[in-house]
C-alpha cells in the first residue's frame, strides 16, 4: 500500500511539476544551485580511498527529483516547485515544506521576495518546538576498544533546551551504523569497512546516550560547547528532521559518525566548511581539532566514566571499608552490623561505592541475580539518611583532553644492528596510538593501530617490506579491588622471521590475561597463542603458545616498557622461543618523540640481539 501510495504521489507531483510556473528563471536556478550551502544540504561531499560523485545519501526518498542525488540545479527545481504547491495534499506532513524545513528557511534566506508560504506540520511542529534548541555540543565518549565501531572513540551532538539547566533531560542527536544484532564480530567489522550498513541519524534523550557510554561501556565523555548562533541551531535541528527519515552507506574510516556529524553542521551555515577538512578518513580525535581549528569551541566539560568514579573512590577509603562495600552488595541478605560501627562520614562513602558497585554489576556485567536491582535503590535510599554533600573529592579531569594529545599519523625513522649487521627502516602508520606513545589524551594500556607497516634496507639487501600490520589492538585495563576487567590483544601481520631467514610470513596472534597498577607502572600477565603460515615451516605453519610478562611506566615525557615473552612451539616439542625486550621513550616535542630499544631472542640453538633508536614524528 505504501508503494502505491509513493507512485500516486510522485505521479501528482510530476504532473503539478510540468504545470507551476516557476518565479526564477533556469539560470537563476542553476545559479543559486551552486551554492556551498544548497549542495551541503544535499551532502555532495567526497571522501575516502574511492571519492564518489553527487550526494552521500543513498536513499532515493531524500529527493524530490530522480536525479536530485547527482544534479543539484534539479533537484533545487524540484524543491521549488514543491514549495510552491504548499499542503495540497491530503496529508500536510508530506508537503514539501514539512518534509524539508532546513531548505525551505534557506531559499527564503535567499529569495525573500519569493512567494513561499509557511504552513504548519503536524509531525514537524510539535517535534521542533520539543527540541527547542538553545545551543549544541559537541559529545565525545573515549575510545572503547572492546566494540570495532567505538574502538577510535564515537562523536554526538546534545541539544540545549532553552532554560533547561539538567544536561541529562537535552536531546541528543547520533548517526550510527544501523547493524544486524546477529552479525558476528568480523562479519560486523567487514560490513563496516566496506559500507555494508546503512548508517542513520536518530534523536533521543541525552541521557540514554550517557547511560549507554559512561555507565554500561565506562568510558570517560567530554563535551564541547560549539559556536553557533540561534538561527544556525535552529537550522540545524531543522536538517536534523530532514535526516532523520533517510539512510546513508556507513564506512568505519571514511564516512563515519564523525564526519557525518560534521556534514550536519556545515548544512546548517555557510560560514562552516568542516568536512572538507577530510579526504581519505575521519577519526573522532581529529574532528575534534576540526572543529577547534575553526573557532567552533567554547569550552569543554568532563564527565568521568563509571569505572573511574569506583577507582577515584577507592583510592579516598581504606580496605576495611571496600570489603564492607562489597558485603553489603554480594550478600543476597543486606547486614547493616559492620557498617554501624562507622563514623557517618565513613557509612556515606561505604554506602556510595556499594551503590557505584552495584549499578556496575547489573549493567556493566549483565548479573542477574534478582535482588541486584533492589538492592541499589535500597543502597541509595540508605546513603541519602547519612550525612549530607560530598564526601569524596571529584575526579580530577585529564591534563590533557583528547584533542590535544598527540596527532593520529604517526611516520617513523630508525637505525639499528641486529647481528652486527645495521639495517634502517621508514615505519608509516595512519593512526592511532600505541603503548609508548605520549600518553596525554589517550587510554593507559591501550594500543590501536590499523594498516601500518614499515620498509627497511640493510648492507646486504635492497629495499623491502619489513612489516605490515592489517590489526593491531591491545588493552590492559587495570583491576581494582572491586573489578577485575579482561586484558587482552589481538595482531595480524606480515612481518620478518629471523628464525627461517628473514622470510616474510602471514602471523596471527592473540591473548588474555589480568592486569596490575601500581602508581605510574602497569604489570601485566597474559597467555597469548600464535599462529604463523610459510612454505618454510615443519608443515607449512607453525603453531605456538605461552606466557607474556609486561611492565610499564609512564613518566610525564619519558615512557618505559620491558616486557619477557616465552612460546613453545605445539608441533615440535622441544622448540621454543624466548624474547626479553626493554624500551624507553622519551618525547623531544609535542609531536616527537625518540625511543631506544633493545632485545635478545632465542629459538631452539640459535640467539640474537637487535638494538636500534628511532625518531618518530606525529602529523
Amino acid at each position: 500500500m505504501r508503494f502505491f501510495i509513493f507512485l500516486l504521489f510522485s505521479t501528482l507531483s510530476s504532473s503539478l511539476f510540468a504545470a507551476t510556473a516557476l518565479p526564477l528563471s533556469d539560470a537563476e536556478i542553476t545559479s543559486l544551485a551552486a551554492q556551498k550551502e544548497w549542495r551541503d544540504l544535499l551532502h555532495y561531499h567526497r571522501v575516502g580511498a574511492i571519492k564518489g560523485t553527487g550526494s552521500q545519501i543513498d536513499d532515493p526518498k531524500f529527493f524530490l527529483a530522480t536525479n536530485g542525488n547527482k544534479d543539484p540545479s534539479a533537484e533545487l527545481k524540484a524543491t521549488l516547485v514543491g514549495f510552491l504547491q504548499g499542503p495540497s495534499l491530503t496529508d500536510a506532513n508530506q508537503a514539501a515544506q514539512c518534509r524539508f524545513p532546513a531548505r525551505f528557511f534557506w531559499l527564503k534566506k535567499q529569495r525573500p521576495d519569493l512567494p513561499l508560504q509557511e504552513i504548519k506540520c503536524p509531525d514537524f511542529d510539535p517535534w521542533f518546538a520539543q527540541i527547542d534548541g538553545e545551543s549544541v555540543y559537541l559529545i565525545f565518549p573515549a575510545a572503547y576498544l572492546n566494540s570495532p565501531s567505538s574502538m577510535y572513540g564515537h562523536t554526538l551532538f546534545r541539544v540545549k533546551k532553552k532554560g533547561n539547566n539538567a544536561p541529562l533531560l537535552d536531546y541528543a542527536v547520533n548517526y550510527a551504523a544501523n547493524a544486524d544484532p546477529d552479525d558476528n564480530q568480523l562479519v560486523f567489522s567487514y560490513k563496516g569497512l566496506t559500507g555494508g550498513y546503512p548508517g542513520v541519524v536518530s534523536v533521543m534523550p541525552y541521557y540514554q546516550k550517557v547511560k549507554e557510554y559512561n555507565f554500561l561501556e565506562s568510558r570517560d565523555i567530554w563535551e564541547y560547547k560549539l559556536d553557533l548562533t540561534p538561527f544556525e541551531v535552529n537550522q540545524f535541528i531543522r536538517h536534523v528532521w530532514e535526516m532523520q527519515n533517510t539512510y546513508m552507506s556507513y564506512y568505519f574510516f571514511s564516512e563515519n559518525c564523525s564526519y557525518q556529524l560534521l556534514t550536519l553542521l556545515d548544512a546548517s551555515s555557510p560560514r562552516l566548511d568542516l568536512a572538507d577538512d577530510f579526504t581519505v578518513w575521519a577519526i573522532p580525535a581529529d574532528t575534534i581539532r576540526v572543529l577547534k581549528k575553526a573557532k567552533m569551541i567554547d569550552d569543554a566539560s568532563y564527565r568521568p566514566s563509571l569505572l573511574n568514579r569506583m577507582s577515584n573512590m577507592l583510592n579516598q577509603i581504606g580496605d576495611e571499608q571496600v570489603n564492607v562495600a562489597k558485603d553489603l552488595v554480594d550478600n543476597e541478605t543486606l547486614n547493616l552490623t559492620k557498617l554501624e560501627t562507622y563514623s557517618p562520614q565513613d557509612q556515606a562513602q561505604i554506602l556510595e561505592v556499594a551503590y557505584e558497585y552495584s549499578r556496575y554489576l547489573v549493567a556493566r556485567k549483565k548479573v542477574t541475580s534478582s535482588y541486584l536491582n533492589g538492592r541499589s535503590i535500597k543502597l541509595l535510599s540508605l546513603r541519602s539518611k547519612r550525612q549530607s554533600g560530598e564526601v569524596f573529592t571529584p575526579v580530577k579531569p585529564p591534563e590533557l583532553r583528547d584533542d590535544q594529545g598527540h596527532k593520529t599519523q604517526r611516520l617513523a625513522l630508525s637505525v639499528g644492528s641486529r647481528e652486527s649487521s645495521a639495517y634502517s627502516t621508514l615505519e608509516y602508520r595512519p593512526s592511532y596510538h600505541g603503548l609508548l606513545d605520549p600518553q596525554g589524551g589517550y587510554l593507559k594500556g591501550a594500543e590501536l593501530s590499523m594498516f601500518s607497516g614499515s620498509l627497511r634496507w640493510d648492507e646486504a639487501k635492497s629495499v623491502e617490506v619489513d612489516n605490515f600490520s592489517f590489526i593491531n589492538i591491545r588493552s590492559l585495563s587495570p583491576k581494582n579491588a572491586l573489578v577485575t576487567p579482561k586484558s587482552w590483544q589481538i595482531n595480524a601481520s606480515l612481518l620478518r622471521d629471523y628464525t627461517i631467514d628473514d622470510e616474510l610470513v602471514f602471523r596471527l596472534k592473540g591473548g588474555a590475561g589480568v592486569t596490575q597498577q601500581f602508581g605510574q607502572s602497569m604489570f601485566a600477565v597474559l597467555l597469548n597463542g600464535s599462529a604463523s603460515a610459510e612454505e618454510n615451516y615443519q608443515d607449512g605453519y607453525r603453531l605456538e603458545v605461552g606466557p607474556e610478562l609486561r611492565w610499564l611506566w609512564y613518566g610525564e615525557r619519558n615512557n618505559f616498557q620491558l616486557d619477557f615473552e616465552y612460546l613453545a612451539d605445539i608441533n615440535l616439542h622441544n622448540a621454543e622461543r624466548r624474547t626479553v625486550n626493554a624500551v624507553w621513550a622519551h618525547q623531544l616535542a609535542p609531536d616527537w618523540q625518540v625511543r631506544l630499544s633493545t632485545s635478545h631472542s632465542w629459538y631452539e640453538a640459535k640467539s640474537w640481539n637487535d638494538t636500534s633508536v628511532q625518531l618518530l614524528h606525529y602529523f
